[in-house]
């Protein structure tokens, strides 16, 4: 849908390094996310991390915005916008957050292949994509990797595991909804001017729902490890990566930044397992392996609308 009284903004054509480079480095920020949010939760609660750095986020991209003069958000188009704050930062944020706290990072990295699979079947769903026999593949691929992941024939709701591992999918399937949606509104505007008041929205309703959490959070009990690994979540797995990703997605074809997700789980697996000593089981292995076969046959079709993992 057109932003009301916008009409499509001009971009200077860019190289293909350029782009490259910015897709790189944001998957390999997102990546880092799992790894260092672990180090933080150890000592900090999983609601004021998140409002928190959604807020340290928010106010971060607001100021670049402000620096940069780019131009203001249409009236017409701030419930738009809104709603995109509320599905890709205050549900995606909130729900992955505390999923990571009840899981493992290796399982995290796992489920967050699954957004762009979940993404395309979005988009069918909404009639934004036809239906192929490549697209439901790897939808079904995808979804019997997560079901794997979560072990659904010893189905247990008192699994920390499982809990984390369904509340990371609804974390997925709510940035699918965001990615679907908010897309075109990219072709109206500067990068800068829709993820600064994506999350500038997105960051209220996540601090309301924290509110009784951060009345009781107590900053000094924090360790030194844990602020220096938020300042990271907020830099490095944030504010970078969602920058230089829609800056991506605005010059280039969806599917050429979707081969990119291939290099999240790799990254974030190995960081899980060389800094967090975790496991890597023969069950992870196997979703893994089911997830990526998802996302391959997914981009099999010459346009994929499925663009990022967060």
């Amino acid at each position: 849908m057109r932003p009301a009284g916008r009409a499509a903004i001009s971009r200077q054509s860019t190289g293909p390094w350029p782009l490259h480079l910015a897709l790189g480095f944001a998957q390999t920020g997102f990546a880092f996310f799992p790894t260092l949010g672990k180090i933080a939760l150890a000592t900090m609660p999983p609601l004021p991390l998140a409002a928190l750095r959604v807020t340290a986020a928010a106010l971060m991209l607001d100021l670049i915005r402000r620096i940069s003069r780019a131009e203001p958000l249409s009236p017409g188009d701030r419930r738009r916008v809104l709603l995109y704050g509320v599905l890709g930062v205050s549900l995606n944020q909130v729900l992955f957050i505390l999923g990571l706290s009840l899981t493992n990072a290796i399982n995290a990295t796992i489920l967050m292949a699954t957004i762009p699979v979940f993404t395309l079947g979005v988009a069918v769903l909404m009639k934004r994509e036809r239906l192929t026999l490549s697209a439901a593949s790897g939808v079904v691929l995808a979804g019997t990797g997560a079901l794997v992941l979560v072990n659904v024939q010893n189905f247990d709701w008192h699994s920390r595991h499982v809990r984390g591992d369904l509340l990371l999918l609804g974390n997925a399937l709510a940035y699918s909804l965001y990615l679907v949606l908010s897309r075109p509104i990219l072709a109206h505007y500067r990068v800068i001017t829709i993820v600064s008041h994506t999350f500038l929205y997105g960051a209220p309703p996540i601090l309301l729902f924290a509110a009784p959490a951060l009345l009781r959070f107590t900053p000094g009990s924090v360790s030194p490890r844990s602020w220096a690994s938020f300042t990271g979540v907020v830099v490095i797995c944030t504010v970078v990566p969602y920058v230089l990703n829609s800056w991506a997605l605005a010059r280039t074809g969806s599917s050429k930044v979707a081969v990119y997700v291939f290099v999240q789980p790799l990254i974030a697996t190995a960081l899980a397992v060389a800094i967090l000593r975790e496991r890597l089981t023969a069950r992870a292995v196997l979703a893994g392996v089911l997830i990526l076969a998802g996302l391959a046959v997914s981009l099999a079709r010459p346009r994929l609308p499925a663009e990022e993992v967060a």
